[in-house]
């Protein structure tokens, strides 16, 4: 069992230094995970890191999936055949950069929900949910016989609330479980973080970020003053970074990271690399950053969606080559080369592709759910998770009004009258009026398509949580004078987890929002990166798989196609929302775009 004495760990009363990478499993596909886990023991670290996603484990209540990409036992399974130990994060929130900070989006069905904090019903479901990640991970203690030598206490709860009795509950979930093991946080290192990030007797963890200099102890001068046996374990090491669209790709200094990581080695901290391995937001999962916090005052995206690429210019790149920062932290923990390098990944080259058809969204909403509402409401009142949903208003009267107002949209809207184009809304950065093309008559059909472009995982807003679609309601009205409510909508979830049944017409239809379909043949299972210049915003299939979101105003410029999923002949679909640049093309080939 690994514990505490003296300010260090001890793992079956040896001293023992955590030298962790983290990677997360529900970002790479499980085929990947043998590769990336090699490179990892090849860095010289010793111990994996991972969270888990409660949103995809359980997408439905009491409805688990535990399959494919989220078969977390055969990942804990792998982790331990490598020779390597796992720390484990069970959240139940885990940030990430996820969608919800992991939280799952039904929950927010509930108006009155709490999230975060010892109320209910957040608790009930949170428990329940616990108990069955439990069982799973058990079994795979290293008092077991397994790899998992820590679990995380929540995650950061230092920069977000003070609920003593929310995370003395989770504990002791753990304990009525009997899971025995080292619990641990992980927070900020400053006074204001640690003061409410767990209580005194769990393991500190601290996050940071590279820095210049060294005196890498100063991170830990505070939670050593809430825990005086604390051992120097940075929980998380940023050696790398996020991007959000519409700002520029961001980077770390890899000297920092250098003299970083060697002054730790030297000096004997713990620590635990975020990201090793980045990986991928796939399908609709990525997160955003939250609107009150001020900083995104300059993006584009104001609401800070997450890209699609979960790179995070980390050491392991997000098709697996080595970033310099591997190498440097190769060299402070592997001596003489005793461990073999894996070869880098191969790529391939295929070119350009042509889509030959199309399909118009308005002409095949059978593949979505459709309700009658007397209100707007939240996709997740609609028990809708991710992707579009559409509202449709048909006038049963004529009226001299002639704007709309979209009060709580989330998060962006494409707004139609009678099937034609009106306006593109985005969340905070448009709220004003819509001006329409004609006063509203009788018979006319309004339409209001909006994306969900993830919801924020961290800040104050989680507390009552990050709902999509139209949350508050439309208004109409004339001159400056009369606004009132629109009552009685059609709706419809799309949530694009099928697209089988989609009817595609011969030829490129240049009507928007649309699917488009072609096929091309892949010379090997290699990996390659689709780029998507001559489209502006949507999700790309390939063989049903949802690569992710894409958007031209970047700065992802390509989509990572994972070659496992490759066939000799391969359809790919592209569901494009603003409308296309040039030609129905794209191309794929060996060049990232990250």
């Amino acid at each position: 069992m690994l514990t505490v004495k003296e300010g260090k760990f001890y793992l079956d009363n040896n001293e023992f230094i955590i030298r962790s990478g983290a990677f997360h499993y529900f970002r790479a596909l499980p085929e990947y995970w043998d590769g990336i886990l090699e490179k990892i023991k090849a860095a010289g670290l010793n111990t994996v890191e991972t969270y888990v996603c409660w949103n995809l484990h359980e997408p439905r209540p009491g409805e688990y999936n535990f399959n494919g990409m989220l078969d977390i036992e055969s990942f804990i399974r792998k982790v331990h055949e490598k020779g390597l130990k796992l720390l484990m994060r069970i959240g139940p929130y885990i940030c990430a950069e996820w969608d919800n900070g992991g939280l799952p989006a039904w929950l927010l069905r509930d108006r009155n929900i709490r999230l975060r904090c010892n109320t209910e019903p957040y608790m009930t479901y949170l428990k329940s949910y616990m108990k069955i990640i439990i069982e799973k991970v058990k079994p795979y203690l290293h008092d077991n016989g397994g790899p998992i030598i820590a679990i995380a206490l929540e995650n950061e709860y230092g920069s977000y609330g003070d609920d003593f009795e929310y995370l003395a509950e989770i504990e002791k979930i753990y304990k009525e479980m009997n899971l025995e093991c080292l619990f641990f946080s992980a927070d900020g290192d400053g006074e204001v973080f640690c003061c409410t990030g767990s209580h005194n007797h769990i393991v500190k963890g601290m996050d940071f970020a590279p820095h210049d200099g060294s005196g890498m102890e100063k991170h830990f001068d505070f939670a050593q003053i809430y825990n005086i046996d604390n051992p120097s374990f940075a929980a998380e090491y940023w050696a790398g970074q996020f991007s959000w669209w519409g700002e520029e790709q961001r980077f770390v200094n890899k000297e920092y990271v250098k003299n970083n990581v060697k002054e730790m080695v030297q000096k004997g901290i713990s620590f635990n690399i975020y990201m090793m391995f980045g990986g991928t937001n796939f399908g609709f999962w990525g997160g955003a950053n939250s609107d009150t916090t001020g900083v995104l005052e300059s993006a584009e995206s104001i609401h800070g969606g997450k890209a699609t690429s979960y790179d995070y210019d980390a050491p392991i790149r997000e098709w697996g080559a080595y970033n310099e920062s591997y190498h440097y932290i190769r060299a402070a923990l592997v001596k003489n080369n005793d461990i073999p390098l894996p070869n880098e990944p191969e790529l391939q080259n295929i070119g350009k592709v042509t889509l030959e058809k199309s399909a118009v969204l308005f002409e095949n909403l059978h593949i979505g759910q459709h309700f009658k509402s007397k209100t707007l409401e939240s996709m997740e009142y609609f028990g809708q998770n991710f992707g579009y949903i559409l509202y449709k208003k048909v006038m049963s009267y004529d009226s001299p009004m002639d704007y709309i107002i979209i009060n709580g949209l989330r998060d962006r809207a494409h707004i139609f009258l009678n099937g034609e184009p009106v306006a593109v809304r985005l969340r905070c950065k448009d709220e004003s009026r819509i001006k329409l093309p004609k006063c509203l008559c009788k018979g006319d059909v309004l339409e209001i398509l909006v994306e969900n472009m993830g919801r924020v995982n961290i800040g104050p807003i989680m507390k009552t949580g990050d709902r999509k679609g139209i949350i508050d309601g439309v208004l109409v009205g004339i001159d400056d004078f009369l606004v009132k409510h629109m009552f009685d909508w059609e709706v419809t979830t799309l949530e694009l987890n099928d697209i089988g049944s989609v009817n595609y017409k011969e030829g490129i239809s240049q009507r928007c929002p649309a699917f488009y379909k072609g096929y091309f043949n892949a010379g090997s299972k290699n990996d390659c990166f689709v780029h998507f210049d001559n489209f502006k915003k949507g999700v790309v299939f390939v063989n049903g798989f949802n690569l992710g979101r894409y958007w031209e105003i970047g700065p992802q410029t390509a989509l990572y196609l994972p070659g496992v999923i490759l066939k000799e002949k391969n359809e790919i679909v592209v569901f494009e929302t603003d409308g296309l640049k040039g030609n129905a093309e794209l191309i794929i080939n060996d060049k990232p775009g990250v």
